[in-house]
């Protein structure tokens, strides 16, 4: 079974654990107001798209960046089943097993075999720095009961893929990028050692701006520097 470069088994409370002792304790005022805020940036991306001119341009230049080396290869799209978010981006999944080309292993939905997924673009907190805990809860809060596409970009030994993923809701015509949602959350950096967008340079800046997320901190350490 592959890991993440963030252990995801890493002791530390998650998002929303009480971990005082004795009987657990409602959620505290300033978690609510938090879930509450992350809930309506969400809901702000599904239901009002950016159809301003620059976004447009924005994502032309996107699409020129996102695509595969000119080697005549098309970025795979392949729809797989959600299982559980091991770090604000890296995703458990299950493959078809035509698709995998492999056997596929208990644990996972009948006909899959398990894979994870890391987000092309973006780096989240890793467990036990701050914030780390609450990039897993929201990764797989959006993910959760949601349809996946991936649009590989690579893929690694023992089923790691990396590539872009959109969750689309199945009885909604809302869909998300998972990596750009948690940089809109302020729970993600856009990942500043490899080629990256210029919408999640936007959307980072948006986020640093709105002091949401990680950037209530004053100097907020990134992963790579963790």
């Amino acid at each position: 079974m592959p890991s993440p470069d963030r252990d995801p088994n890493a002791s530390g409370p998650t998002a929303g654990e009480n971990t005082s002792d004795g009987e657990n304790t409602p959620e505290s005022l300033p978690d609510r107001e938090d879930r509450r805020r992350q809930e309506d940036i969400l809901q702000e991306d599904i239901l009002q798209p950016r159809n301003t001119s620059r976004c447009e341009e924005g994502s032309r230049r996107e699409e020129k960046e996102d695509r595969w080396p000119d080697s005549g290869l098309i970025p795979a799209a392949i729809e797989v089943v959600f299982l559980e978010a091991l770090s604000g981006d890296a995703l458990r999944v299950g493959l078809s097993a035509s698709e995998a080309h492999a056997p596929e292993r208990s644990g996972t939905a009948v006909g899959r075999v398990p894979a994870v997924v890391y987000l092309w673009g973006i780096q989240a907190p890793r467990p036990g720095q701050p914030f780390g805990a609450a990039a897993t809860e929201a990764a797989g809060r959006i993910c959760k009961g949601k349809r996946l596409r991936v649009a590989a970009r690579s893929a690694g030994p023992e089923g790691r893929i990396t590539g872009s993923v959109v969750a689309e809701g199945k009885e909604t015509s809302g869909r998300q990028d998972v990596g750009r949602a948690l940089i809109r959350l302020g729970l993600a950096w856009q990942d500043q050692r490899r080629p990256s967008s210029a919408q999640l340079r936007s959307l980072e800046q948006e986020a640093r701006r709105e002091e949401v997320g990680l950037w209530q901190q004053a100097s907020p350490t990134p992963p790579w520097s963790w």
